[in-house]
């Protein structure tokens, strides 16, 4: 069925370009969903050439400037000029601030409750450690289990942690058991995507390494063989890797010795007071420095909150900025600003 999406979406790609092609009136949603598109089937540099053009006129349209160098700063970053894309990304926060304002509250997602999700993560752990991959439930999922007790209802995946080495191993038992890799259109060396066989259930499989000058953790989105290093996203954990057996309800499985260390190490001590809003990609409290690829993720995701009218989860990401990395950057100051104030105007309490 994945399957047939797939090509269902290509066809409407393909059918889109040749209407570029040929030129004319075409509606900005036609075009946005173009991009999407675009950048899902792997045509990162076609969509930088249609946003570049887009942008080009000194009139365009205020509502949609933002959604073209949003476009563009993704196609960028697929193309690995990740420098570049930040730049872009940074013009298009400026272009919010001029932008008209758009609120479109999202309803809170409870996916995750169902407890069919629970035992499938229980079984897919047991299946892994018959196999030999020393797989743990790791950052949402972990601290979900630790803190409720239960999978974070409002959760997006499944994550898991392992050693990167065991990556290929752990590829193949998925497989055999009803996962299957989704596409990658941004390649991150040590990470792997699965979703379950007819749902939209998806485990993360996050890849660590051992630090070379020590005992501690590297992991985070590591891009283009770890270089420059100026780019990568990277966080450290706390090592030697601590790791036990234990009898989960579909069989053995391993865990962390120490998860509530584990849990402070991403969180901070605040890690049992519940936080929907904590963005662990641009605010885990392990990350080092702000490297080119986490400021691209940061902008992105405040960019894309706020085109879709979600004003409180833009402003939450802004404040999580600020306060973990660039507490004097005057963009971002201005952007709380503007959104606090859209938010008051509204009667809501940013």
């Amino acid at each position: 069925m994945q399957s047939t999406i797939r090509q269902n979406s290509l066809f409407e790609f393909t059918q889109q370009t040749e209407q570029l092609d040929r030129g004319g009136a075409i509606a900005p949603d036609t075009i946005r969903r173009w991009c999407h598109l675009g950048i899902e089937h792997g045509q990162p540099a076609i969509v930088q050439n249609v946003c570049q053009n887009l942008l080009a006129p000194t009139d365009v349209h205020p509502a949609l400037r933002p959604y073209w160098l949003y476009f563009l700063g993704i196609a960028l970053l697929h193309q690995l000029k990740i420098d570049e894309a930040v730049t872009v990304l940074h013009q298009g926060l400026e272009s919010l601030c001029l932008a008209p304002r758009v609120y479109n509250p999202r309803p809170v997602s409870s996916q995750y409750a169902d407890p069919r999700i629970e035992a499938l993560l229980w079984e897919s752990l047991a299946q892994l450690a018959a196999g030999n991959v020393r797989a743990f439930a790791h950052a949402g999922t972990l601290l979900g289990l630790v803190r409720e007790k239960r999978l974070l209802p409002f959760d997006k995946d499944l994550d898991l942690g392992l050693m990167r080495s065991e990556l290929a191993l752990a590829h193949i038992i998925l497989i055999r058991n009803g996962w299957h890799l989704l596409p990658e259109t941004f390649h991150i060396e040590n990470m792997a995507s699965y979703r379950y066989k007819n749902t939209d259930i998806v485990i993360d499989l996050c890849g660590f390494e051992q630090e070379p000058s020590g005992e501690n953790l590297l992991s985070g989105f590591r891009i283009n063989g770890g270089q420059p290093a100026t780019w990568q996203r990277v966080t450290r954990y706390p090592g030697p890797l601590r790791l036990e057996l234990f009898s989960g309800p579909a069989g053995k499985v391993w865990r962390l010795k120490e998860p509530a260390s584990w849990l402070e190490t991403i969180y901070g001590d605040t890690w049992q007071i519940p936080d929907p809003g904590f963005d662990t990609i641009i605010g885990a409290h392990n990350l080092i420095g702000f490297s080119s690829l986490t400021r691209w993720y940061a902008y992105s995701r405040i960019i894309n909150s706020w085109l879709e009218g979600y004003w409180e989860k833009a402003l939450q990401l802004t404040r999580q900025v600020l306060e973990r990395h660039v507490p004097n950057d005057q963009l971002l100051i201005k952007i709380a600003h503007t959104l606090e104030l859209n938010l008051r105007t509204r009667n809501i309490k940013p």
